[in-house]
């Protein structure tokens, strides 16, 4: 007598079609949610106050000179007389691109489903990537600045290579233009109120005025309501119940 085993099911399998086994809490679980929500939270207005903190440094050093936007004599001039200034906000620009990275990730996550905020985040995110290579050759500007400021001939050559400016294009994509449509963003979401979107655009604003006027405090102070902003989009993000943000992938 021949005995027939009843196949079994493949919907029935919990292996194949994913679901959760009974008393195993390691599968289909994210033991990181909440970490990743909190960091990413904490690390949003983290990077951009340590950005601002370096636009107030180089401001106070600049004080009523020309700073680094003048010549390459200039320029070596300005770093050998602020070293501890320069060392200070180049520090701040490199930890803060850095914390950019999880802090934008956590802000488009928020604002899912928005092809604004997508693209504004990828902007930025590029933007900052450059933007810490741009600054990390500001320790080899104060190197030369304090060995051989007569070498301004090796800051122009430099500066005269075509590639590098690509990556300084893209970071001013993302700082300018990726930072407006985040703004933007945030203005027609219905996540946080439309003020936080408002002053996430005083960056913008206030850093392209500061290039019309030659004065860095009207940076500064857009970098400082973008700030604000962005403590409006981390306090969201926070509140965010953890169902809807494990549901937001």
């Amino acid at each position: 007598m021949t005995s027939t085993i009843p196949a079994k099911s493949p919907a029935a399998d919990p292996i194949t079609t994913g679901a959760v086994i009974a008393g195993s809490p390691e599968i289909g679980t994210d033991r990181t949610r909440a970490l990743r929500q909190v960091l990413g939270a904490i690390a949003l207005p983290i990077a951009f106050l340590l950005q601002l903190v370096a636009n107030s440094t180089y401001a106070i050093a600049v004080g009523d000179g020309v700073g680094d936007q003048g010549t390459s004599a200039q320029t070596l001039q300005f770093y050998a007389a602020h070293p501890v200034a320069l060392n200070i906000a180049t520090m701040c620009a490199l930890v803060g691109s850095l914390l950019a990275i999880p802090g934008l990730l956590a802000g488009m996550k928020l604002l899912r489903g928005s092809i604004l905020a997508l693209v504004a985040v990828v902007l930025m995110i590029a933007g900052y990537v450059s933007y810490f290579g741009v600054n990390f050759t500001n320790w080899d500007t104060l190197a030369l600045a304090q060995t051989a400021p007569e070498r301004a001939d090796v800051l122009d050559a430099s500066m005269a290579q075509g590639t590098p400016m690509v990556f300084f294009l893209l970071f001013v994509a993302g700082n300018l233009l990726g930072t407006l449509l985040l703004g933007i963003a945030l203005i027609g979401s219905r996540r946080v109120p439309w003020v936080a979107g408002a002053l996430v655009i005083g960056w913008p604003v206030g850093h392209v005025t500061n290039l019309l006027v030659g004065s860095e405090w009207f940076a500064v102070a857009g970098g400082a309501l973008e700030v604000a902003g962005l403590v409006m989009v981390a306090s969201a993000v926070l509140r965010t119940p953890a169902s809807d943000w494990a549901a937001r992938g």
